[in-house]
């Protein structure tokens, strides 16, 4: 687990998903996330798609994508059972529950701070 920060707030606690595995497998068949929790998802530098499934999911969730400068570049929700496919480029997607970055006034050209 790693803690995300915006400015010098933390803004959650997310897993990492490294792996292909890790990547496919990312929250399916979790049944809920704690409101603060999510999964960061790097992207391997040999995967030609960058979309994201909810296949098996049990809730909707926040999409945050990143790109390799940290910045945020793209949000769009992903409801169960559906596939997005972001229009940025990006290195890594942050699924956090629905409506949390709206709570938290996340938006596009924010910047992050994550070990990588």
């Amino acid at each position: 687990m790693i803690d995300l920060f915006r400015g010098g707030t933390r803004l959650c606690t997310a897993g990492v998903a490294d792996t292909f595995f890790s990547r496919f497998r990312g929250l399916m068949l979790r049944s809920e996330l704690a409101e603060d929790e999510g999964l960061l998802i790097e992207y391997s530098r040999h995967l030609g798609s960058k979309s994201v499934h909810g296949f098996f999911m049990r809730f909707p969730l926040d999409l945050v994508f990143i790109d390799s400068d940290k910045k945020v570049v793209e949000i769009a929700l992903l409801r169960p059972w559906r596939i997005y496919n972001p229009r940025a480029d990006c290195r890594w997607v942050l699924e956090l529950n629905a409506g949390f970055s709206e709570k938290q006034g996340l938006k596009v050209g924010d910047v992050l701070s994550f070990p990588v």
